[in-house]
């Protein structure tokens, strides 16, 4: 697959990219105090807390931010919006149940508000309770008709609901209120594929990429166009565009200097090339699509990545692995109605299915777990960040956390031979994490291999205002601690590219390493990696 595609201008010269999940297409909304409103002599002790939430909230600490608001409520339960700015934190954590409570308290405190209602609908959502989600998305409408939130968050969840008419409806309201989101335009598309109108769900696609051009939204349209088998020249495209810039991305990645981001990369390129199998399996390329989908599994085994690589066994006349992928999918998540379905067919009715998924649990543990010999007659537990290429190739092994006495052990694992979880030969660093359980009577320690969701304490990746939009993106490699400061958007600005890449239909992404004074003057600036015309 070609990388990096010059029949299509497409310039990206930043690596500030949004890297959203398909559920964060929402929004939440909440009434804050300014950021820059300063503490007063004659500020109460409440008005000290509610500040001190917002700053947490701008800090993305919603956990500190919910204590605060707790501590609000609790002094003042009729405070103005405490219960509402609550409840959206809870729903921030992803404490629904908590979410649900507080706003319906809101409502209570007031019948009038302008988000309670919105929110409480995004509690419900979360949940898969839709039927009760979508007249609380309503009231909030009937309150302000022109409410951009309400109205994107009742079309998707009509889209959640299979109500596709009533989805389409509802977003097309929302779009002409917000004709410049990106998510309100994917999801008016994924409504018009469901109601099978090509054209129309064609342009609503491209209207999203071209408002936020960046590798998640690619990858989430190329989805959603081979899904409902629509264009799928134009679906290859996207997806090799969200894995080019990926890819390039993925080339530094050190165990020197270790972000959330380059954690997070390994999830990205996992779901970018299941999509690409996807894709593949639309078109009947069974071979290229098991490749793709497979190693997406090994790395992040999510119910659909099994489920999509069932299909492909059972379409391939491959009975007997078909189970076992539909077993491991439901194993992670019971409620995929149409995986349960699938395997109900295989094995020739409902009444072994439960049986069958508890032993999908056992399947799944064992899929991801290698025998490295216990070389050291240890016992403990340890956790180590493993570092690949093609290949594959260990490029590294990193101790995390757990029984020192297991830490030796990262030299060992250098020297094991990992499953290829790589489709194709092209160039990167997929971090890993391994989980290893020794005990001495055993002559093997258990090595499990464990998505890659979190990072050394003392580094964090720093949310910034997206250079796309009013979203978020994750800019890695920046330290807090110390005196250095969170990082925050000075301006934002749009990209200049160079009339040598524009000629040349160059595309990719620049990394760019600035130290930037007190006074915003650049004092360095390096080009760590990156095409040379750009």
């Amino acid at each position: 697959m070609a990388l990096l595609r010059k029949g299509v201008l497409r310039l990206v010269a930043c690596s500030s990219f949004i890297f959203l999940p398909l559920f964060a297409q929402e929004r939440i909304t909440v009434e804050k105090s300014s950021p820059e409103t300063p503490a007063t002599a004659s500020e109460t002790p409440i008005q000290t807390l509610y500040r001190a939430a917002n700053q947490a909230a701008r800090n993305r600490d919603y956990s500190l931010c919910a204590q605060f608001l707790e501590k609000v409520v609790a002094a003042d339960r009729n405070y103005k919006n405490a219960w509402n700015y609550l409840g959206w934190t809870y729903n921030a954590l992803g404490q629904y149940d908590k979410a649900e409570a507080a706003l319906r308290n809101a409502i209570v405190v007031n019948p009038q508000d302008l988000n309670a209602y919105n929110n409480l609908g995004q509690a419900l959502a979360h949940q898969k309770r839709y039927d009760e989600a979508i007249p609380e998305f309503q009231k909030q409408i009937e309150i302000n008709a022109e409410d951009p939130w309400a109205h994107a968050n009742l079309g998707r969840v009509y889209l959640l609901n299979k109500q596709y008419e009533k989805a389409t409806a509802e977003l097309e309201v929302a779009v002409t209120i917000s004709p410049e989101d990106a998510s309100v335009a994917f999801n008016l598309g994924r409504a018009y594929g469901k109601t099978k109108q090509p054209e129309l769900a064609a342009e609503a696609f491209m209207k999203s990429v071209q408002l936020q051009p960046v590798p998640f939204r690619w990858n989430a349209v190329a989805y959603e166009m081979a899904l409902d088998n629509l264009d799928l020249p134009q679906a290859e495209e996207y997806a090799g565009e969200a894995i080019g810039a990926t890819v390039l991305r993925m080339r530094d990645t050190s165990l020197d200097h270790l972000t959330r981001e380059d954690s997070n990369n390994a999830s990205r390129i996992a779901s970018y090339w299941d999509t690409w199998g996807w894709i593949r399996f639309q078109k009947g390329n069974l071979s290229e699509a098991e490749n793709y989908v497979r190693c997406a599994w090994m790395i992040h085994p999510l119910s659909i990545n099994s489920d999509h690589l069932g299909q492909i066994y059972e379409k391939q006349g491959r009975k007997a692995e078909a189970m076992r992928m539909y077993q491991m999918a439901l194993a992670v998540d019971s409620s995929a109605t149409e995986t349960r379905e699938r395997l109900t067919a295989l094995a020739g009715g409902d009444a072994n299915v439960d049986r069958l998924v508890e032993e999908g649990r056992g399947l799944l543990r064992e899929s991801n777990t290698l025998a490295v010999k216990n070389s050291h007659q240890a016992e403990g537990f340890a956790e180590f960040w493993i570092l690949l290429s093609p290949g594959p190739a260990v490029r590294g092994v990193k101790f995390i956390s757990g029984d020192d006495e297991l830490a030796p052990f990262a030299k060992d694992l250098q020297g094991v031979t990992f499953p290829n979880v790589f489709p194709e030969a092209t160039e990167l660093r997929l971090l890993r994490r391994g989980r290893l359980a020794c005990a001495r009577s055993s002559p093997d320690c258990r090595l499990q291999m464990i998505s890659s969701l979190s990072v050394p304490t003392d580094e964090r990746a720093a949310t910034v205002p997206s250079v796309a939009g009013g979203l978020t993106s994750n800019v890695g490699r920046i330290r807090l601690g110390g005196n250095v400061q969170a990082a925050r958007m000075l301006n934002n600005v749009q990209p200049v590219y160079p009339q040598a890449a524009r000629q040349a239909r160059i595309k990719g992404v620049v990394r760019l390493q600035v130290i930037v004074g007190k006074d915003g003057t650049i004092g360095e600036l390096e080009a760590i990696s990156g095409h040379p015309l750009l």
